[in-house]
């Protein structure tokens, strides 16, 4: 399996220490957790394409492929699962990213018109003004970042129960492929590639967990 260059908790350990216990912006964070669950994708096509070929071994092997085959129509559907969720995570982390560069801008916007109010009293009610609504936006902003948040840490659990299904299932994929006879070792591979590739996802949500967790 071709491994992608994807964060390990060294990294995040190293962004840790860069900050020097301060906390870490939000936008840094969403834009790192956007960038890194990409590869949930890759890992979840992975397996459906495993799963396509045990179906295309089985369907060959016969009576020999008959305990094999009666697994291959859930890891299908687990697989698909898996696909949908690590596309629905990669929507909505993105979104949170962009959601959080926003609200920074926002933010910084409002600091400057706080700065002008000081310095300009004349103009100081106009200004007032256009502060009001910056923070009626800045709250909308927050609320929408919230919503995005919650909705990542959702997928990221509902596709943690699909590798772990996966997991499980793959002893049993390695109890029916010993029973294959000349299509054993063939199948044996197609276990190994879909346990390989649930342990990265698994990685994946890991790495993508603890991002979430910087922001809090």
């Amino acid at each position: 399996m071709a491994e992608l260059n994807v964060l390990k908790q060294e990294d995040i350990d190293d962004l840790v220490r860069q900050y020097e216990g301060r906390a870490i912006p939000r936008f840094v964070a969403s834009a790192t957790l956007a960038s890194e669950l990409k590869s949930t994708i890759h890992y979840a096509k992975l397996i459906a394409i495993s799963s396509k070929n045990a179906q295309a071994i089985t369907a060959r092997a016969g009576e020999w492929g008959q305990g094999f085959s009666g697994i291959t129509q859930f890891i299908e559907e687990i697989a698909a699962r898996s696909m949908v969720c690590a596309a629905d995570i990669g929507v909505a982390s993105r979104e949170l990213s962009r959601s959080a560069v926003k609200l920074m801008n926002q933010q910084k916007f409002a600091s400057a018109l706080n700065r002008s109010m000081r310095a300009n009293e004349e103009k100081s009610e106009e200004l007032r003004e256009i502060l009001q609504r910056n923070l009626k936006d800045q709250t909308q902003l927050e609320e929408e970042t919230n919503g995005y948040y919650r909705s990542v840490r959702k997928l990221l659990t509902e596709i943690r129960d699909c590798t772990r299904a996966l997991k499980s299932i793959v002893a049993n994929c390695r109890i029916e492929a010993s029973r294959a006879g000349p299509f054993q070792e063939s199948l044996f591979t197609i276990a190994e590639n879909i346990e390989n590739a649930a342990e990265r996802i698994s990685e994946r949500i890991a790495i993508g967990l603890r991002l979430m967790g910087l922001l809090n």
